[in-house]
């Protein structure tokens, strides 16, 4: 491992020890909503992460630093002192979640299989930095309409959220990284995002975190270099799986409000 690769791996440890001390100071000032502060940490560890196929060559140093990640957090968990001087930015929210692993455990999983892949890295990797937390963030402060989820509620409102900001991070990195009709660039966003949506819509417990990056991989890797036409095609089935999902998600709630 060059000197290169240590001094990055130190540096990004430095900085996101930073932002949660940062967060932690912020949070014992400010009595914001704890998910807003897991959030926030959550988008400054993914823009971090978004920098890592320019920082390393190889997957070994990611491992490393996601190995260290996952000692610090556990350290966080199990030390009182550390949990008292951070532990609200990671674990305030009053529901029971391993968030914040599943992120490390993803980022390291999803370097390794891309092998720093600009393309197949950086897309899914935005979609959860960024449309994840905007569906938390608008579901906690605008959600009205709730449904039953893995381990708990989410909110139509936080979905549609998920589903924009996904379709804006994967056309954004389409454009950037791949070389590709825009129709069929157009096509691969919406169906991504849609059935990423999907995804984060059944998931819970934190578990969205891994799901979402991984699930995102494999998509690409399916459609990419598929023609519009195909694209098309799976873009409407989807949309009619989705329909479909919803609709017998209210046929027996119809159905048991009759009965009574």
């Amino acid at each position: 491992m060059t000197p290169t690769c240590v001094f990055s791996i130190l540096l990004i440890l430095v900085l996101c020890a930073a932002w949660m001390l940062c967060l932690a100071s912020l949070q014992r000032r400010r009595s914001l909503n704890p998910e807003s502060y897991r959030k926030l940490l959550h988008m400054g560890s993914g823009l971090m992460a978004l920098g890592l196929p320019w920082l390393f060559q190889s997957a070994w140093p990611v491992l490393i630093l996601s190995a260290v990640s996952l000692t610090g957090l556990l350290a966080i968990k199990r030390i009182p002192a550390l949990r008292r001087r951070v532990g609200g930015v990671v674990e305030g929210v009053d529901r029971k979640s391993c968030g914040e692993f599943y992120f490390v455990l993803a980022t390291g999983l999803l370097f390794l299989v891309t092998q720093g892949d600009p393309l197949l890295f950086s897309v899914p990797m935005a979609v959860l930095t960024f449309a994840d937390s905007a569906a938390a963030l608008v579901g906690q402060h605008c959600g009205r309409h709730r449904f039953q989820a893995a381990g708990g509620t989410k909110t139509a409102e936080g979905s549609v959220a998920f589903f924009i900001t996904a379709f804006f991070s994967a056309l954004v990195g389409l454009q950037v990284f791949a070389d590709r009709d825009p129709a069929a660039t157009l096509l691969l966003a919406l169906l991504l995002a849609l059935l990423l949506s999907l995804v984060e819509s059944a998931a819970g417990r934190g578990t969205d975190n891994f799901l979402i990056p991984i699930t995102g991989y494999l998509l690409l890797r399916a459609y990419l270099g598929l023609p519009a036409s195909f694209l098309m095609l799976h873009l409407m089935t989807a949309v009619s799986a989705w329909v479909t999902a919803v609709l017998m998600r209210r046929i027996p709630r119809s159905c048991r409000t009759e009965q009574d």
